[in-house]
């Protein structure tokens, strides 16, 4: 069944996918091949172009909170298990 990426992150409000490089590269060879095909592909519509330029992404990974109404918010931000990727030696599956 065909899914595209609207489907895939569903209901959710995420505006950004976030994939650790471990998880990656502890994927099948033959897995990586494909995604990175994929990646080059995408790259290749200058997609980068459309952010201002001198400018770059920085990823924390925080604990959820909510506030007394059930709204989100971001709590304090925490050390990541998954931030060493040891050369791609480091493997977790």
């Amino acid at each position: 069944m065909k899914k595209d990426i609207h489907t895939y992150f569903g209901l959710s409000y995420a505006q950004y996918l976030v994939i650790p490089r471990t998880v990656l590269q502890s994927m099948p060879e033959e897995w990586q091949d494909k995604f990175v095909l994929l990646l080059e592909e995408l790259n290749e519509k200058n997609w980068y172009d459309l952010l201002p330029k001198n400018t770059c992404y920085k990823v924390e990974l925080r604990q959820e909170k909510y506030n007394f109404n059930g709204e989100f918010k971001w709590g304090k931000q925490i050390n990541d298990p998954l931030a060493d990727y040891d050369r791609g030696r480091r493997k977790i599956f």
